[in-house]
């Protein structure tokens, strides 16, 4: 039990509004950009309307139906992120003090996008002109990044939440216990850091988030034409879910009179497994100039298992008594480590996509999208049928902080003899409520591209450029934290081949 809740505690929401930096990891599958094709990214992701592309297919199947030939296509991605992260602490005055902001930079190379898209003509003059079937591969998150906040802060430690947490549930497996870093006062009858101990704070902490992996769907769609004027899709799609994260942290006092030498904290997961969602949809033509489009993505259901390990150094002077009755200090190089797994399933909330479409044949095109996503009906549940869900709380503290929000896309291109241009904006907003540390934690989207086409082969590029700014507390309490702004870069290429 104490295993799966120390997972529990890495993975998911804190029973504390302060635990910002888990709060995102609940909903870590589902408050996604959109990502794929070098098209669909250089038009934001706004073609809920349009179809007629293998990632506007996994926003609305029913753009399978608007094809009008087989087609394979295939899409590499370089992703780019860039953080800069300034550590801060709020003093007994409760003035934010800051520190010299860090900056890191991660690369990551995927395949965004392949599939193959067949059409099949239908010997009818009125009803149903034709049928396509499709098998595709498309990427729908890259966790590829990194921050570090770095600096000194003045009113407290890591250890105080550790101390705390122990004091709650003492077991002498805890690894900051094994490691030298508790005190036990026998009047008090409780333990304390050295940090209590002498009274006194201050010290240089140093803490990096590193993650890595990807979350993509193998999907398996149908679609329908009717007499050239509404399009009706459905899909089936597998959901495969990769993910790492290594937390690194480090923290020396920068005073003497203190037992404490140094320490350092790593903590690992990996996340894996799968599951599985349904999509159907549904494109009209009003008349040669306005086109609409919904659809809905049914809950996605995750079974997930964890490996996860946690180690801690740590460096403390001891003192030992000699013959005379003196005491010499020596040093204490305290070390332990955990590790275990866990199964785990995850449901993620349901989509509805409302799309409007304005097209001027031969010119060019205007769509909006707008998402309906809420975020409060994420679920997690575990595998154990026998003691309960040991979720439940998490479960309750989600709903109170998650809320339904509505994202918007909006994309256009103008045609210029087989070239064409493009670009993009998108507003995803916060899935947290209002008075929530990162409420206002929105994600912007700006994005243009280029295509090329001829009979039989097209060519686009595309470019996406993801911001985003929040909020992350260093340890559980919120007097320490940092600030990270963030940018995503994605320069994708698509080689579509019609046939």
């Amino acid at each position: 039990m104490k295993t799966r809740i120390l997972a529990l505690t890495a993975l998911t929401v804190s029973a504390t509004v302060a635990m910002a930096q888990n709060e995102d990891d609940a909903i870590r599958y589902s408050n996604i950009v959109p990502m794929g094709t070098a098209k669909f990214i250089s038009m934001g992701g706004a073609m809920g309307a349009i179809g007629g592309d293998m990632s506007a297919i996994s926003i609305n199947p029913a753009g399978l139906g608007v094809y009008r030939n087989n087609q394979f296509s295939f899409t590499p991605m370089w992703n780019t992120e860039k953080s800069e992260a300034e550590m801060w602490y709020t003093d007994n005055s409760k003035t934010k003090q800051t520190n010299p902001s860090a900056k890191t930079t991660t690369t990551d190379f995927r395949f965004a996008n392949v599939g193959l898209v067949s059409v099949f003509p239908a010997d009818a003059d009125m009803g149903l002109t034709s049928f396509s079937t499709g098998i595709y591969y498309n990427r729908i998150a890259n966790f590829a990044g990194e921050y570090v906040a770095k600096g000194y802060n003045a009113v407290g430690s890591l250890l105080d939440k550790e101390v705390d947490d122990f004091n709650a549930d003492v077991w002498d497996g805890n690894i900051f216990y094994k490691s030298y870093l508790f005190r036990y006062d026998s009047l008090d009858q409780k333990y304390y850091n050295d940090y209590e101990w002498v009274g006194q704070y201050g010290s240089d902490q140093r803490k990096s988030v590193a993650t890595s992996g990807s979350m993509g769907e193998y999907c398996f769609a149908l679609g329908f034409n009717i007499n050239n004027k509404y399009y009706l899709g459905g899909s089936l799609n597998i959901v495969r879910v990769n993910y790492k994260q290594v937390q690194d942290y480090y923290e020396k006092p920068d005073f003497n009179d203190i037992d404490l030498i140094d320490l350092n904290v790593t903590d690992e997961f990996i996340t894996s497994g799968g599951g599985v969602n349904m999509k159907l949809g549904v494109i009209g033509w009003l008349n040669e100039y306005v086109r609409f489009g919904a659809s809905f993505q049914t809950p996605t259901l995750l079974k997930l298992t964890d490996d996860y390990g946690s180690r801690v150094d740590a460096n403390v002077v001891d003192w030992r008594q000699n013959d005379d009755d003196t005491y010499s200090p020596y040093t204490l190089n305290g070390s332990a480590k955990t590790n275990g797994t866990m199964d785990w399933n995850l449901t993620l909330p349901s989509r509805f996509t409302g799309s409007l479409a304005f097209v001027a044949p031969g010119r060019g095109m205007i769509d909006i999208d707008c998402d309906i996503v809420n975020y409060s009906a994420t679920n997690l549940d575990d595998d154990d049928e026998y003691i309960g869900n040991e979720f439940a709380d998490l479960n309750d503290r989600i709903s109170d902080i998650y809320r339904t929000t509505v994202n918007v896309r909006l994309g256009g291109e103008m045609t210029f003899g087989p070239v064409v241009a493009r670009g993009g904006l998108g507003f995803y907003g916060s899935p947290f409520k209002s008075g929530e540390v990162n409420s206002s934690a929105s994600r912007k989207v700006f994005s243009l591209g280029l295509g090329y086409r001829t009979q039989h082969f097209s060519f686009d590029m595309g470019y996406s450029l993801a911001s985003r700014k929040h909020t992350a507390y260093l340890y559980k309490y919120d007097y320490c934290g940092a600030d990270i702004k963030t940018k995503n870069g994605a320069l994708a290429m698509t080689f579509g081949f019609r046939f």
